[in-house]
């Protein structure tokens, strides 16, 4: 059962950045730079993690979402990986394949005319134009494209703590960029909604 209503947009986003961050979060917590086997532990308990996240957004929100059962399915078979084959390498990994899977499913939509972003973000964004989801969705894909390759230089040319720091102090600022770099658009939709 939903436990979402009566809660504003605003808060329900908040709540879903929690459930999805809870795992990384853990993850930090639990490896310790200083013994590289601290890994193999942390992937476990992000493992864990992962299916709490997913318990928690089905109890708050009344379902999972496409991009948690995603993320959620990559994390136990990557994550496994890690374990079972004791390499590291699975797991700086699962963001080039997640990432990359959302490139090319956004910008492999738009190829055969569908903006599949709507699906994912309609409830939270203002009502839209087709064209508008349209570009949405390709600037998204522009950048998942950026983020798989940089995970790729990144987690190949440094050392694993560098590797991890970025999830942290690279890829969520720039996340969160990127994200400020759409307002314009999505203001001037709100705009229409309030004038209207």
């Amino acid at each position: 059962m939903s436990e979402t209503n009566g809660m504003s947009d605003t808060k329900k986003q908040l709540i879903k950045l929690v459930i999805e961050m809870f795992p990384i979060v853990l993850f930090f917590y639990a490896y310790d730079a200083k013994d590289m086997e601290s890994v193999y532990l942390a992937t476990k308990v992000f493992m864990g993690a992962m299916v709490l996240s997913m318990i928690a957004s089905k109890f708050v929100f009344g379902k999972i979402g496409l991009i948690l059962w995603i993320s959620g399915g990559l994390v136990a078979l990557l994550g496994g990986a890690t374990i079972y084959f004791h390499n590291d390498l699975f797991i700086k990994m699962k963001p080039t394949i997640l990432y990359s899977f959302f490139a090319i499913t956004l910008l492999g939509g738009l190829v055969f005319g569908k903006a599949f972003l709507k699906n994912v973000f309609e409830a939270g964004f203002p009502p839209m134009p087709y064209e508008a989801w349209k570009t949405l969705s390709f600037r998204f894909g522009i950048f998942y494209i950026f983020n798989a390759i940089l995970n790729e230089i990144i987690h190949r040319n440094f050392a694993f703590d560098t590797w991890i720091a970025t999830k942290l102090w690279l890829f969520m600022p720039l996340s969160l960029l990127f994200m400020m770099a759409q307002m314009p658009m999505l203001m001037k939709y709100m705009d229409i909604k309030e004038d209207g």
